[in-house]
């Protein structure tokens, strides 16, 4: 996270960095904890180190290429009614807790199920607000461009990198879109050339705009989306970047991390979720594999990524029967936990909706026969975990669990977003954009 009043880097651990390097030659870079709500103690603000510009970016910004590729899934699911009931108290959820003009973490989740167009609870149009209420402007190699700090006092703004960038992107916000900014007047474009002008690795110090690399896939995915082709440029400190590097490098990780399902999934086996390899990461990896799903599909990396990601394809049909099963299992054995559990399914089955059907429209992984089946089945399990919440109490007592656990209220805000984008995916009524 580059913070508002510097840019000093964050030294991502060496195991992190040696992972990131490791079967990743000539890259520039190189738990499943609070699930799509990571915190991190890092300070707000910093500045750079003594004797050392701020900034070594070029002169010039390059012209944003906003998406032109706008598909919908090959394999549409059938609604029910008991889907599209679902589906309004999915709505509802989003409409009214994501919609918080003081919770901009919500109000992202809210952009990428609603679109750009995602109004405030006060009636504000959500990306506009959002400029006004927390964003700060920098003067960066004689630019003054805008960023989002990473919170202000309690409240959250961007936990992951760039969070905002990228569900401004993805929700299909235009980067001409005039915004104001600390009393001036700016477009969501200088967002992104923030962004561009701050990121930064270093592979010889370790030292990254990134916390780790569970931090990268917003920042990288939100970077890609304007991105024109062969993007590279000369980051802080002159480091130099390139978008196809930055797309090796995560795709490797997700690859690497995901080496024990793998090796399971070609053994005909089963495994464990001990909060191991990709379990470590946001949403069980499931936003590490969208973003790394996303940067490929733009054209960024090449075959090498590409058949990496096909395999990705096949471990979501692998992984989907047997994670469900962890998760009603557990729930069955823990009554005292099933709400708990049952969000948590709610995570899994929201984010596999949209990433199996990303995957397909964009053409990175065309699922057979048998595959096709496990996406109805999935739109029966969403079905079927809204009833386990609804019977849970969980949507008519949100207030009262914000009162008594704030995680888990936010993993359900988080989470039904993410649902309803995922189902309107799968239904073919949303777009997916590339």
């Amino acid at each position: 996270m580059r913070p508002a009043g510097g840019l000093s880097g964050r030294r991502i651990t060496a195991a992190a960095l040696l992972l990131a390097l490791a079967g990743c030659d000539g890259g520039a870079g190189g738990g499943e904890g609070a699930p799509d709500a990571a915190t991190s103690t890092a300070s707000t603000a910093s500045t750079a180190p003594a004797g050392q510009a701020e900034s070594a970016a070029p002169a010039a910004l390059p012209a944003l290429t906003p998406p032109k590729n706008r598909v919908k899934t090959p394999f549409p699911g059938q609604a029910s009614p008991d889907l599209e009931a679902s589906l309004v108290l999915l709505g509802e959820t989003v409409d009214v807790h994501a919609a918080d003009p003081d919770n901009p973490w919500a109000v992202a989740h809210g952009l990428v199920a609603r679109g750009a167009g995602f109004t405030l609870s006060n009636g504000e149009p959500a990306v506009e607000a959002m400029f006004e209420r927390f964003a700060f402007e920098q003067e960066l190699a004689g630019k003054t461009l805008i960023g989002f700090p990473r919170k202000r006092g309690a409240i959250r703004i961007e936990p992951h990198t760039d969070l905002l960038l990228k569900a401004m992107t993805e929700a299909g916000v235009d980067p001409a879109l005039a915004v104001q900014v600390e009393g001036r007047p700016h477009t969501v474009g200088d967002l992104w050339g923030h962004s561009l002008m701050t990121t930064w690795l270093n592979l010889g110090n370790g030292e990254s705009s990134y916390d780790s690399p569970n931090d990268m896939p917003w920042g990288i995915q939100g970077l890609a989306a304007w991105a024109p082709p062969d993007l590279q440029w000369q980051a802080w400190q002159g480091t130099p970047m390139s978008m196809k590097d930055m797309t090796r490098l995560m795709v490797h990780v997700l690859h690497t991390e995901s080496g024990f399902l793998l090796e399971a999934m070609e053994a005909g086996g089963d495994f464990q979720k001990r909060g191991q390899g990709i379990f470590q990461y946001t949403c069980g990896g499931a936003h590490l594999l969208q973003g790394s799903a996303f940067v490929v599909a733009r054209g960024f990396g090449g075959e090498e990524e590409r058949e990496k990601l096909r395999q990705q394809g096949r471990l979501l049909y692998y992984r989907f029967p047997r994670e469900l099963a962890i998760t009603t299992d557990s729930a069955a054995q823990r009554p005292d936990m099933a709400l708990i559990l049952m969000v948590q399914q709610l995570k899994f089955v929201g984010h596999w909706l949209e990433s199996a059907h990303k995957l397909a429209a964009s053409g990175l992984y065309t699922p057979d026969s048998a595959e096709q089946l496990v996406m109805a089945q999935a739109l029966g399990a969403l079905v079927d975990t809204i009833a386990a919440l609804k019977r849970l109490g969980a949507y008519d007592n949100l207030d009262t669990i914000r009162e008594q656990n704030e995680q888990l209220y936010l993993d359900l805000v988080g989470d039904s977003a993410h649902a309803l984008r995922g189902a309107e995916l799968a239904l073919g009524r949303a777009e997916y954009a590339y």
